[in-house]
């Protein structure tokens, strides 16, 4: 298997894509679902309305960790399609940090690893 085809970073840069569109997505489900659980709570008589700002640091910490790697991990998808030379290097920053998230993180790692590291085959003459 050839490992420089550009094909390979085109696979890659549209994983990076539908995932970090999966993690926002997720992330926008899981404020909303705080929302609604937070607008039942606030109905009990028992419920301490100071309470309310540990889910807002919680909530504002996710979307920090959403922009800092889903956001560009979307840029970098993009720049992988499109064939650019400046998205490789992120990309297998991005590559090596998946590496943490098993099973399908670790194997996207991987695949990054070897996709970006391969030597371009020397063509023989004949």
């Amino acid at each position: 298997m050839n490992l420089t085809d550009p094909v390979h970073k085109k696979v890659i840069g549209i994983i990076f894509i539908i995932f970090s569109a999966l993690g926002l997505l997720c992330l926008a489900f899981y404020d909303q679902f705080m929302d609604v659980v937070l607008g039942f709570a606030q109905q009990d008589a028992d419920f301490d309305p100071q309470v309310i700002w540990i889910f807002d640091l919680i909530s504002t910490f996710l979307w920090g960790i959403a922009l800092i790697f889903l956001v560009p991990r979307i840029i970098i998808g993009i720049g992988l399609i499109n064939q650019r030379k400046w998205a490789e290097v992120p990309a297998l920053v991005y590559g090596v940090i998946s590496l943490i998230n098993i099973p399908i993180g670790t194997l996207l790692g991987v695949y990054c690893i070897l996709v970006f590291t391969a030597k371009k085959r020397a063509e023989q003459d004949y």
